[in-house]
């Protein structure tokens, strides 16, 4: 069974769906106001320096509004525009319903959010609370810039043959959750028999059974999973998904349940009929092996501390050699208790 490897964990945590956009704002000492401050006070502002690109107004600490420097002198440069507005309270012409968030709101969902706002807005800076509190701002440029490098890095980690997250990924997720102190299940699932089916049919069939399993995970976790649940493909014909204790064996038998019935079709009628597979390894001897079947061990910290991956490997390694020593496709759960 491979395991994944170690790989240094950044402080940042670089999954794309759980990056957040707190982890991106910026705050200037001059970037927001009170309410009760004139347009020409938010003018100078803008003028002592020319990288602020928008002023937050604020009252009592909660964001309330936004100018932006085009917006502002823009409005200034029309015909009577400047005797119109600068001896305005800045409350009067601020944006009164810019787009403000959370700390913790998901890069991704910001994105969406940012760019269906009106066509006027779209380049809009975007505002960042903290316990509702102003915190900073978030710029399109900045925005797009991160959500574009967080996409590359995905893509770099992903499996080529299933889409799915590699090791580097894997290792992130389940680092993250140890440091948040979640309780979770590591479903370390390979398929046995694999090589054999590989040395048989070719690598494009064995391609093919890869894709198959990618893909009942998939659905596997769509049923009976929930949005913060993980799948990963280590290499090879290794997996893992992380889950919830409650789940897991739930998971794990509907994974059993359907690869044996949907496996079958890549194998031909003869082997399907005497259920093995035969031929010559490579020292000329003849075998007979079982037809393709998937192994999961499960591991949990519900009543075991985990404190690092290395250590959900070496027990994942521990379980597969039980659970191997069944026929056909099984489970086996540690149950240990260190606590």
């Amino acid at each position: 069974m491979a395991v994944f490897e170690s790989l240094l964990v950044g402080e940042i945590y670089m999954d794309i769906h759980k990056a957040i956009i707190g982890k991106i704002a910026k705050s200037y000492s001059n970037g927001s106001v009170s309410s009760d401050k004139k347009t020409k006070e938010v003018v100078s502002l803008f003028k002592m320096d020319n990288q602020l690109g928008r002023v937050v107004i604020v009252e009592h600490g909660k964001p309330i509004g936004l100018v932006m420097r085009d917006n502002i002198f823009y409005r200034l440069g029309s015909q009577f525009g400047y005797s119109l507005y600068m001896d305005k309270y800045i409350s009067k012409i601020m944006n009164k319903n810019p787009l403000i968030l959370d700390y913790n709101t998901p890069i991704l969902r910001v994105s969406q959010l940012a760019m269906s706002r009106k066509k006027a807005n779209l380049y809009d800076y975007i505002i960042i609370t903290k316990e509702e509190i102003y915190y900073g701002t978030v710029s399109i440029k900045e925005l797009l810039i991160h959500v574009s490098q967080l996409k590359v890095a995905e893509a770099r980690d992903l499996n080529p043959l299933t889409n799915l997250p590699g090791n580097r990924l894997i290792e992130e997720d389940i680092t993250h959750r140890i440091k948040n102190k979640d309780i979770f299940s590591v479903l370390y699932l390979d398929l046995d028999n694999f090589k054999v089916f590989n040395d048989n049919y070719g690598y494009k069939k064995g391609d093919n059974i890869i894709i198959f399993t990618a893909e009942l995970l998939r659905d596997a976790i769509k049923k009976f999973g929930g949005s913060n649940d993980f799948i990963g493909h280590i290499g090879g014909d290794d997996f893992l998904i992380v889950t919830e204790p409650l789940k897991d064996i739930k998971i794990s038998e509907y994974i059993i349940e359907q690869f044996d019935k949907n496996v079958l079709r890549f194998f031909s009628e003869e082997d399907i009929r005497n259920g093995y597979m035969e031929g010559n390894d490579r020292m000329g001897h003849f075998y007979q092996m079982p037809l393709t079947s998937i192994s999961i061990a499960i591991i949990s910290n519900e009543k075991q501390r985990i404190d690092n991956h290395l250590q959900i490997s070496d027990i994942a390694a521990e379980l597969k050699k039980h659970v191997k020593n069944k026929a056909g496709s099984n489970y086996i759960k540690n149950r240990r208790s260190n606590y």
